[in-house]
């Protein structure tokens, strides 16, 4: 399996999707865009169906003349993963449905491996022997956008995710256990995330910095957010008197 950054949407091959969690104007655009989107929930049938209306979605798409050119010209325009497959959709389905929960520490927790941004952390890593668990039936995984550190720094890029295994080694009962690597990427996902709340709210500051204050806190033992805010706090009186003694 290969992954790359882009600057341009890739070309796309075989059966095409679009997943992508609720958000504003999706179904409108979706069915503006698109003649037959047929959609599906992925919590449907699974632990996490109580939360239904919370369920990212999987919409069928036409190759040209649709989502996929408004992606394009437009690739901001709606959050979600482009996926394309040569088998059923129903193998498809239960396979993305696969995914939902991952085993962590002796718990299972929801992973939602179809925000772009969690994407940006999690997907790059899923090679190796990992491969074939991640990919299974899809052949590519398609999306716009980056880290949180990107985004701050208005970086966001398109990224592309090509299964190059053959499909005939999947084992799509294998429960979800995310590796060492995956885990790191996850927890830098979780720092940044709040660094760039953060951030949102003290505009002048920096993500490389914002972090090293944030580990420092966590060291220190400011582990809950309310006191890790308080040190955020200090950190920058302290820098602001640092500046104005000089």
């Amino acid at each position: 399996m290969s992954y790359q950054p882009t600057a341009q949407m890739p070309l796309l091959s075989g059966d095409i999707y679009w997943l992508a969690e609720p958000q504003p104007l999706l179904l409108a655009t979706l069915y503006q865009e698109e003649p037959d989107p047929d959609p599906i929930r992925l919590f449907d049938g699974t632990v996490f169906s109580p939360q239904v209306n919370q369920s990212p979605i999987l919409f069928r798409l036409v190759a040209t003349g649709g989502l996929v050119d408004r992606l394009k010209r437009d690739p901001a325009c709606l959050a979600g993963l482009l996926i394309t497959s040569a088998t059923p959709r129903d193998e498809v389905v239960y396979h993305l449905r696969s995914l939902l929960e991952v085993r962590f520490q002796q718990r299972q927790l929801l992973l939602r491996y179809y925000d772009p941004r969690v994407a940006s952390y999690l997907l790059p890593t899923c090679t190796g022997v990992m491969q074939p668990r991640w990919m299974g039936p899809l052949d590519q995984i398609v999306w716009f956008g980056g880290t949180w550190a990107d985004e701050l720094e208005g970086a966001q890029r398109w990224h592309v995710l090509t299964n190059e295994q053959d499909r005939r080694t999947t084992e799509l009962d294998t429960p979800l256990i995310l590796g060492e690597e995956q885990l790191q990427r996850m927890r830098k996902q979780g720092l940044e995330h709040f660094a760039w709340r953060w951030i949102q709210d003290h505009p002048g500051h920096g993500m490389v910095q914002v972090l090293d204050w944030i580990e420092s806190g966590l060291a220190a033992g400011h582990d809950e957010e309310i006191s890790l805010n308080s040190w955020l706090a200090g950190r920058v009186l302290s820098q602001e008197g640092i500046t104005h003694e000089r």
